[in-house]
């Protein structure tokens, strides 16, 4: 599991390292440039997008786009889609990526920031991420290309079956896993998890 895991690293790792950096960058600067909101702001708003909304999601989706080619040919060779291993694999994979992502965000955050002192900016934002919060938001990530995973192969197993082709495959298989996320989301954090906001004071 372990091993298969890192294969599916070294496939996301370095397209989730690119994403994270430039999500990271554009939201700052786009905070503290046509919004007008302070340096401080744009960080702390930059890791509730990655902790709390987009960042899972951004890294389920990036990795089922790269990984699902392998999983459907891995299927027409072996024609197993059921071993609790991949998936297993697919979830621990999906938490690690975040971790390479909100560390790419950060840095990009930081860089785009209008302060001079990067390095007292990185350490103050790294006081602001609480470790509980990175732990919800990789077990998100994990849940959601664990998920992802066994119901592409489930999926794409009966319709290999069927004589469907894999080119077609891809695509329909691309579609009903985003399809799948946006309803894993929705569920997350409207019983398992819910989002907290406070109003702000009138």
């Amino acid at each position: 599991m372990a091993k298969l895991a890192e294969r599916y690293g070294e496939r996301c790792g370095g397209p989730v390292i690119v994403a994270g950096f430039v999500v990271g960058l554009g939201i700052v600067q786009l905070a503290s440039g046509p919004l007008a909101q302070t340096s401080r702001f744009s960080l702390e708003l930059l890791i509730l997008l990655v902790l709390q909304l987009v960042g899972p999601m951004m890294v389920a989706l990036f990795a089922l786009a790269l990984l699902l080619p392998r999983w459907i040919q891995r299927l027409q060779v072996v024609g197993d889609a059921y071993r609790v291993e991949r998936l297993a694999a697919a979830g621990l994979a999906g938490a690690l990526l975040q971790l390479l992502f909100l560390a790419a965000a950060m840095c990009g955050g930081v860089l785009g920031t209008p302060r001079s002192d990067l390095v007292g900016e990185f350490r103050d934002l790294l006081y602001g991420v609480l470790l509980p919060d990175v732990a919800r938001s990789c077990l998100r990530a994990g849940v959601f290309l664990a998920a992802m995973s066994g119901w592409c192969q489930w999926r794409s197993r009966r319709a290999l079956l069927r004589g469907q082709d894999p080119g077609l495959l891809v695509s329909d298989q691309l579609a009903e896993g985003f399809l799948l996320l946006l309803s894993l989301k929705l569920l997350w954090i409207s019983v398992i998890d819910p989002l907290h906001l406070s109003a702000s004071p009138q």
